[in-house]
């Protein structure tokens, strides 16, 4: 299998013919553009042949690599487990690539091995008629009886006819230089193997068609054709597979030692398709989507690519927004009626007491502001070891399903905090009714991606849940507020969003009208 067009004569002209486009940048910048196109070519044509020999050195190494020869195989006595960890550890390359060459490579070996045993047998079987012929024994047949003369079936000399395995034809391609290792890899990998349904006859037939169309598909449509191609010949199989692919599905999520989260999952195509879909939608803007002619949804798309975060922090954040509408939407169907919840501990500092307020009645709004507290200290969230800052302490208080826990420097607890700190579900209707969504500014977060703001903070101001002291504010906005230092008040049924100094000098007040059509241009009566 080493000859053809993956001969050495043929490895000496594809060499030759890169080596003439010349040996630096420079160049290579100087060809011209039918130069640049048939060097392309002829670099292809030489990774191929490069590519062969790898194989072929694969196969070796893991035949002297066999599990039968145990601590005595060529990859165990360098100190490796497999073939395949040798080969990434000399050549560099990943653990998929060099699975790739040794899963290739005893392909060949046992394409290479039927046929030294079909050559076997049929060398067998033509001694055993030459013996039959001189001892007499041969009568050549009945009159009339069609010799078999047309593709002789080899045989071992037990009688026993000699398989050559489905993918042969895979394998000349692959000696000859002419199909890649990946090519290779793909059409085997998307046929499978044979069983009761799809025979070896069949396999062979389908791996013809695909080498005659290897040549202008590319390594990924290769493989879904295979694909398509085995379910054709096996459609009672799909329903088998996709059963496979339903019971390996899993999310699982742990945490670093840095305290971040790290989650993975394998869905099948049913449910894989609804998350890509539903992240396409809320990130298509940001990646070539279509153009919206509705001014809606162009105005949206607009939003998208405006958004200061990047597409991989939108795609998160919208994650956590669609865990946190589907836990508020049903808690007690989804969740047994168990609501996630966090508990912050914080350790209690004692800070100087602040003169007791001056109640007054004013009209202007800016008159009833209090200045903030520094906003030192941090905390922990109960069972992660990053800490928090206190910023996000106050943002995770307002509407999280979290508990307060207080603790002295002793580490005794002082306090678990109030009841009804989180707004009720009617009151979270009400506040959604009245605010139609996040709030700030030009933001257009519905009820259901919001999250309900204390504006007297309930552990510092001893704020009470109420609805005139709460406000809907999405999660960016609601995390912006905490740790930038913003604040909002409340007067006579309107809020206000005073900036910090550090932004706005005056701290001029920005109104923050309702997003309900319906009441947006009404203020609540007092």
């Amino acid at each position: 299998m080493a000859g053809g067009d993956g001969s050495a004569d043929a490895l000496a002209v594809a060499v030759e013919a890169v080596l003439g486009l010349g040996c630096c940048s420079a160049d290579y910048d100087a060809l011209s553009d039918t130069q640049v196109l048939t060097g392309r070519r002829d670099l292809a044509r030489l990774r191929n042949l490069v590519e062969t020999r790898a194989v072929w050195l694969a196969k070796t190494l893991a035949y002297r690599s066999r599990p039968e020869l145990g601590q005595q195989g060529l990859a165990a006595q360098q100190g490796f487990l497999s073939p395949d960890a040798l080969i990434q550890k000399v050549t560099g390359a990943t653990k998929a690539d060099a699975r790739k060459l040794v899963d290739v490579g005893r392909m060949l070996a046992r394409t290479e091995a039927a046929e030294a045993a079909e050559a076997e047998a049929a060398a067998a079987a033509e001694e055993e008629a030459a013996r039959r012929l001189v001892d007499g024994t041969d009568d050549g047949g009945e009159p009339g009886e069609p010799a078999e003369t047309d593709e002789p079936e080899a045989a071992f000399p037990g009688g026993e006819p000699v398989p050559l395995p489905w993918y042969t034809p895979i394998s000349h391609a692959i000696a000859d230089g002419t199909l890649s290792v990946a090519a290779a890899h793909a059409i085997r990998t998307g046929l499978g193997d044979v069983d009761t349904v799809v025979t070896g006859p069949a396999l062979t037939d389908t791996v013809h068609t695909l080498l005659g169309q290897a040549r202008t598909m590319t390594v990924d449509h290769l493989l879904k054709r295979s694909r398509r191609m085995r379910d054709s010949l096996d459609e009672a199989g799909i329903a088998v597979r996709e059963q496979k692919a339903w019971d390996d599905r899993y999310l699982r999520a742990w945490k670093l030692p840095t305290g971040q989260v790290c989650i993975n999952g394998l869905f099948p195509p049913e449910q894989g398709e609804f998350i890509v879909s539903t992240f396409d939608s809320l990130t298509s803007p940001r990646r070539g989507g279509v153009h919206f002619v509705d001014p809606a949804r162009a105005t949206w798309a607009q939003s998208v690519r405006d958004d200061p975060r990047s597409t991989d922090q939108l795609t998160a954040d919208n994650f956590l927004d669609l865990l946190t509408a589907g836990t508020k939407a049903n808690p007690h169907h989804m969740l047994g009626g168990r609501k996630p919840a966090v508990r912050i501990l914080t350790t209690f500092s004692p800070t100087p007491a602040s003169p007791p307020g001056k109640r007054v009645h004013l009209q202007d709004p800016a008159d009833i502001l209090a200045p903030l507290p520094d906003g030192t200290g941090h905390g922990y969230l109960e069972g992660n070891p990053a800490p928090v800052s206190q910023q996000t302490i106050d943002r995770l208080i307002c509407d999280s399903g979290t508990i307060d826990i207080t603790f002295d420097p002793t580490g005794q607890p002082l306090d678990v905090g109030r009841e009804e700190r989180l707004f009720t579900p009617a009151q979270r209707i009400a506040l959604a009714a009245r605010d139609g969504g996040c709030r700030w500014g030009d933001c257009d977060k519905p009820p259901t991606l919001t999250e309900a703001h204390h504006i007297r903070h309930w552990a510092r101001d001893h704020g009470s849940t109420d609805l005139r002291l709460g406000i809907l504010l999405c999660n960016p906005h609601h995390r912006l507020l905490h740790n930038q230092g913003w604040q909002i008040l409340e007067h006579q049924g309107q809020y206000w969003l005073r900036p910090p100094a550090t932004i706005d000098p005056g701290q001029t007040l920005i109104e923050m009208p309702s997003k309900n059509p319906a009441t947006g241009e009404h203020p609540w009566p007092s």
